[in-house]
């Protein structure tokens, strides 16, 4: 029989049941349900569509499911960053991102973009075998790493059992005590005791020079035959360019600037205060599979 000889309500049946993606299961079972994350719930218009085009637009972080976001999410395909991703694009919108910078952010959070960095004598807390290491370069005198590296520190040891946190040095050309003290940081923890002598640097951030940091280095008990011996040594030097190269590497463009899993967390894209608390507790839930 053929489409001219149907009725016309059948013929309107046989359209529709031959029509390329249409609304049912291929087993005859219901249309996919929209998945959508919840945080959504509370857009207002503009935003819920900014969202709406970003997952369609930017791919499932799974290298294996090369498909939108939003195909990721309504198949329910079997990507596990699926969920975080969009909650991310979600909150970057939230956050009064545009559609432009939240497409940047995702990219730099989920993207293929991941610095390698040997940590080898690097200062650090936290196991070897956590599933987030942050790493921090920093400049003594550089006024933003006297306020964002203590809430990095702050939010590092709240995660303590699943966060490793690395310092780096990196200082600026232009901040005439910067090197001077990141040689007496790195003496400094020659003898066990970099982290008391960089909190010390950063309250007396206004005072460096020579004479501040000896009086700090004498207040911290160290030997200070050892410290001007350690200082101006080749084995700091080379740690010192060994660290600015890594993070000219890795992209840097000031200070401070900080990896989180080999990936940059911009400043200009997302806030110390929460987003920094908010990408490592997704990082870690990410690595547990949840």
């Amino acid at each position: 029989m053929t489409l001219r000889t149907l009725s016309p309500l059948l013929l309107v049946s046989a359209l529709l049941a031959s029509a390329c993606g249409g609304s049912q299961h291929a087993d005859g079972g219901s249309a996919f349900e929209i998945q959508r994350p919840k945080e959504m719930a509370d857009l207002v218009p503009r935003e819920r569509e900014t969202v709406e085009r970003l997952l369609d637009e930017q791919i499932a972080p799974c290298p294996d499911q090369a498909v939108p976001l939003s195909v990721c999410l309504d198949e329910k395909r079997p990507c596990k960053a699926c969920d975080p991703a969009a909650r991310f694009l979600t909150e970057r919108v939230k956050a009064g991102l545009g559609r432009a910078d939240a497409a940047r952010a995702y990219e730099i959070r989920f993207g293929s973009k991941v610095t390698t960095v040997d940590v080898a004598g690097s200062p650090m807390k936290g196991s070897a075998s956590a599933p987030v290491t942050i790493m921090v370069w920093s400049d003594f005198q550089c006024p933003a790493c006297r306020r964002i590296v203590p809430i990095v520190e702050r939010v590092a040891a709240e995660h303590e059992d699943d966060v490793r946190l690395v310092h780096k040095f990196y200082p600026l050309p232009r901040h005439t005590h910067a090197e001077v003290a990141a040689r007496a940081a790195y003496a400094a923890q020659r003898q066990g005791r970099y982290w008391e002598m960089e909190h010390a640097l950063f309250e007396n951030q206004d005072k460096l020079g020579d004479a501040m940091i000896g009086e700090i280095a004498e207040g911290l008990g160290l030997d200070m035959g050892k410290l001007r011996a350690d200082m101006p040594s080749e084995a700091a030097t080379k740690t010192i360019e060994r660290d600015k190269a890594d993070a000219d590497r890795a992209g840097l463009m000031g200070t401070p600037f900080i990896l989180i899993n080999g990936r940059e967390f911009d400043l200009g894209l997302f806030k110390p205060e929460p987003d920094l608390d908010a990408w490592i507790t997704m990082e870690i839930e990410l690595a547990r599979g949840r």
